[in-house]
């Protein structure tokens, strides 16, 4: 645990940012494989509401569906 919670903090602000602009389907799983590292850092701090920003930041890009439109997912 080498990473201080302020630069967590500004890394889930950066994903939050990025994840308001379109991306394709690569760049939500690079998103969500950062999102899931900050989840798991901040478990480890222990610091559960940026645990829970950060697992909502996931689902809402989720549900949002916002790689370029693309509906050939389904």
């Amino acid at each position: 645990m080498k990473t201080t919670i302020s630069a967590l903090k500004k890394k889930l602000y950066e994903q939050q940012i990025r994840s308001k602009g379109l991306y394709t389907f690569e760049e939500y799983k690079d998103m969500r494989n950062v999102l899931q590292m900050l989840r798991l850092k901040f478990a480890a701090y222990e610091e559960w509401e940026l645990y829970q920003n950060a697992t909502d930041l996931m689902v809402s890009m989720l549900f949002k569906n916002n790689w370029n439109g693309r509906n050939d997912l389904y």
